[in-house]
């Protein structure tokens, strides 16, 4: 199977709670890594869709010599500086950030030939300017069967000193119109559902009946909520708990790049958000990009340790 990826690679500098600092590859180098150790090395690759910066190229294409099932064929060098982003923990989840040296949005002149031949499309709202409207529209007309949205940073502006903070983007229903799985967090759908009455109530109103929408609740899991036979269903698949927290940065990443690789072989939404789950789980143990070898080990104890 073919998994696109859509969106931005950061440079990152994390300052978690009571943690030393780390610096590693972000944004959607997050579901890359996942991929990479969860997928098929042999039959099955991956191919991010992103700018590179001249600073990390070198350096970049190195790390991927090891991961062989990640394809370049994407991969948009640009000139200048990577975007870099500075995430300071005040607590395990709660965080400021700073975007610097933002790259400006994909086209579709950009994504249209790396995701031609992808099962499915990861598209990461990194930055929230990750691609343009356009180009997300115009991948919907002939992919949106195979979209997988993580609205992530659509739901946070930025000022003139890359400080981001909570917003709520007037045309956010166009955005979730293009996709047909939807992934958002507990803070930013709290954002875009503050009119609605409840999350069915959302449902119905933003979202279209082949729609699935996944709420991700960090521990507590994720809710599911679908139409069937015209009734909004919802179900709860409850989460893994960790003995020790190290880095929470990247998990919704990590659970969306999970869920996709599972629903990819069966179809099954539950199975894939309760191995999206474990996924999430198995990076909370883990700094960062840095140690995503040891995911897989990590996510055998997790499950051993949860029976």
């Amino acid at each position: 199977m073919k998994v696109a990826v859509v969106g931005t690679i950061n440079k990152d500098l994390i300052l978690p709670y009571e943690n030393s600092p780390i610096e590693s590859f972000g944004g959607i180098f997050y579901d890359i890594a996942v991929l990479a150790q969860i997928l098929d090395r042999d039959n099955d690759s991956i191919i991010p869709v992103a700018y590179i910066g001249a600073d990390i190229a070198a350096a970049f294409t190195a790390l991927l010599v090891n991961m062989q099932n990640v394809s370049r064929e994407g991969l948009q060098p640009f000139g200048e500086r990577n975007h870099k982003v500075i995430l300071e923990y005040h607590s395990p989840e709660e965080r400021e950030e700073k975007s610097l040296f933002p790259f400006p949005p994909l086209n579709w002149e950009d994504i249209a030939a790396p995701v031609k031949a992808a099962d499915m499309i990861i598209v990461n709202l990194i930055s929230g300017w990750d691609l343009s409207l356009e180009a997300l529209k115009k991948l919907a007309e002939v992919s949106r069967e195979k979209i997988y949205l993580d609205v992530h940073y659509l739901t946070m502006d930025r000022d003139e000193l890359g400080r981001r903070s909570p917003r709520k983007p007037d045309n956010f229903q166009d955005w979730l119109a293009c996709a047909k799985f939807i992934q958002m967090n507990e803070v930013e759908f709290g954002l875009l559902s503050a009119e609605c009455r409840s999350d069915i109530h959302f449902f119905q109103t933003h979202c279209q009946p082949d729609q699935l929408l996944l709420i991700t609740k960090g521990a507590a899991g994720v809710t599911l909520l679908y139409q069937r036979d015209g009734i909004v269903g919802r179900k709860e698949i409850p989460g893994y708990k960790v003995d020790r927290i190290i880095d929470t940065t990247g998990c919704g990443d990590s659970f969306g790049a999970g869920f996709v690789a599972a629903y990819l072989k069966d179809g099954d939404a539950e199975k894939a958000a309760a191995f999206g789950n474990l996924v999430a789980a198995g990076k909370l143990t883990l700094r960062g990009t840095n140690e995503m070898d040891k995911l897989a080990a990590m996510m055998t104890e997790i499950e051993a340790g949860n029976r």
